[in-house]
C-alpha cells in the first residue's frame, strides 16, 4: 500500500479523516488498518514520509445501542 496519500482506505475509496501529524517527525499520518474488538475500534495510522517509520494506534469506544 503506498502511503503517500492523506486519508483511509474504506472500500477501496480515500477518505479524509481527522489530521493525524506522527509523533516522528510531524509529516501528515494515514489510516493504516483498522480491528473492532471487544466494544473498541482500534485504529492504526503510518506516517506518509518514506523514510519515516512513525506510527499511532487509537482507540475509540463503539456507541452503545439502546433497545
Amino acid at each position: 500500500m503506498e502511503l503517500s496519500n492523506t486519508g483511509s482506505m474504506t472500500g477501496g475509496s480515500l477518505q479524509v479523516d481527522e489530521e493525524r501529524l506522527c509523533p516522528e517527525c510531524g509529516a501528515t499520518m494515514v489510516e493504516f488498518d483498522r480491528l473492532t474488538e471487544d466494544g473498541a475500534v482500534f485504529i492504526w495510522y503510518a506516517c506518509t514520509r518514506e523514510d519515516c517509520t512513525g506510527q499511532w494506534l487509537s482507540k475509540k469506544a463503539l456507541r452503545m445501542r439502546s433497545f
